[in-house]
């Protein structure tokens, strides 16, 4: 009898489809062979035990037996699943993504031994409808108005703080000394800047200090809520004792030809107006080439949709918590695996397909791909050639650099095998849409 028949006599493997990514291999190992295994493992324990009475390698098989039947049975079995796992797998030409669940295990001497190994493999999927797909590509229009409200960003950049001889009013900065009580400890601050910022100050500061003058005094208690985000603070009853010394109003530059002198030396406010708008508008088309990017990546992946394997998705999703845990100390895991568990499978779906088509579509990262990837990459950072390539040399790094161009390549290719409208979006187009949930 030949190897391979003999394998096939004394291994028996039927596979059952349960999802797209899951497979149940029933297994079946003969009894010869199983019956071979316990005699092997009987002559190993009778050639090395010590048993009193006897000397080593000599003590009766019925006692050899007896004596280790526990522990041989679990050396059989440890022996055999394993073994036979391998072998089915490789009879049945599976790719597992995961380690097997082995249930239902049948063993005795005598008998054939049988179990069930749940896998998880890779999804069989045949990517379709990727050619020809329909996108329009919206451009904001950049109007007047935002142009405007970065110049306004700008002045507040270039604000100044000016005395002034009023009461205090929200959005002025009061210069203050203050005493600060807690737990019968006074801590002595002084000229402290309070800005009477309505959405970020402590209600009970804002309520005495509206209206104050400079001269004035101002005793505040308040009694900080158990999750304030100070936890030195958090629970605890505080009292202040504060001396207004001056009241400052933020004062903004007046919007001329100065003023763009002051922003990086424009000649005029007209120069200063159309680099801004010239700004906002690479801005807006770098923004809609990123939209239309992720409308396309969604687009493939509702044309091509099939179930995610739990063991990608919990693996994602392992990954992510802890790297969550790494930044912050309280992560609710329930929590973070519901809310990305559909953005995770998406993802994953993604990874799969993109990866289909570079496959199909013979799309592939070659050397001059990760030169000309690492010169951008230099000039984006301001770093020398040798410093980056030492940087990204690792093999972890240069997979990751592979992966992201044949993504990248992948995506070039399926634009340019689309069918783009471009449409300008409007202001009032986009109050018009706001109120739609898409």
């Amino acid at each position: 009898m030949t190897e391979q028949n003999q394998k096939e006599k004394d291994l028996k493997v039927s596979v059952t489809e349960e999802k797209t990514w899951k497979r149940i291999l029933n297994i079946e190992v003969s009894q010869e062979k199983v019956d071979g295994e316990f005699d092997a493992v009987y002559d190993k324990y009778q050639a090395y035990s010590k048993i009193p009475g006897f000397r080593k390698g000599k003590a009766p098989m019925h006692l050899i037996k007896l004596r280790f039947k526990d522990a041989i049975e679990k050396e059989v079995l440890e022996s055999l699943v394993p073994k036979a796992y391998e072998d089915a797998v490789k009879e049945t030409n599976l790719s597992p993504i995961s380690l097997p669940v082995v249930k239902d295990v049948e063993f005795q001497q005598g008998m054939p031994l049988k179990f069930r190994a749940e896998i998880d493999v890779k999804p069989e999927i045949e990517v379709k409808d990727y050619k020809g797909i329909g996108l329009i590509k919206k451009i904001k229009e950049i109007t007047e108005e935002d142009v405007n409200r970065t110049i306004n960003y700008l002045r507040e950049d270039f604000s100044e703080l000016h005395p002034v001889e009023r009461e205090a009013k929200i959005y002025d900065h009061l210069i203050v000394d203050l005493v600060k009580n807690q737990e019968g400890k006074d801590d002595k601050l002084e000229n402290q800047d309070l800005f009477l910022d309505p959405h970020n100050m402590i209600k009970e500061f804002q309520d005495a200090l509206i209206s104050v003058k400079a001269g004035e005094e101002k005793e505040i208690e308040v009694n900080y809520h158990p999750d304030f985000h100070n936890k030195k603070l958090a629970g605890k009853n505080v009292r202040y004792n504060i001396k207004v010394k001056q009241i400052k109003e933020k004062v903004l530059p007046e919007v001329n030809d100065d003023f763009a002198k002051m922003v990086e030396g424009y000649k005029d406010l007209e120069e200063l107006k159309t680099n801004i708008k010239e700004g906002l508008t690479k801005n807006a088309v770098k923004d809609s080439e990123n939209n239309l990017k992720n409308e396309l990546i969604n687009q493939v992946v509702k044309l091509n949709f099939f179930e995610v394997p739990e063991t990608v998705l919990n693996f994602y999703l392992d990954s992510l918590i802890e790297d969550l845990k790494k930044k912050y100390k309280n992560v609710d895991e329930a929590k973070i695996r519901e809310e990305y568990k559909e953005i995770g499978s998406a993802q994953i779906r993604w990874d799969y397909l993109f990866h289909q088509i570079a496959e199909k579509e013979k799309i592939e990262v070659n050397k001059e791909d990760i030169e000309e990837w690492t010169i951008k990459f230099t000039k984006d950072y301001k770093m020398e050639k040798e410093k980056a390539e030492e940087l990204l040399g690792t093999p972890q790094n240069i997979k990751r650099i592979k992966e992201n161009i044949l993504e990248d390549k992948v995506i070039d290719f399926l634009l340019k095998n689309a069918v783009i409208k471009e449409e300008t979006i409007s202001p009032k187009e986009k109050e018009r849409n706001s109120g739609l949930i898409i």
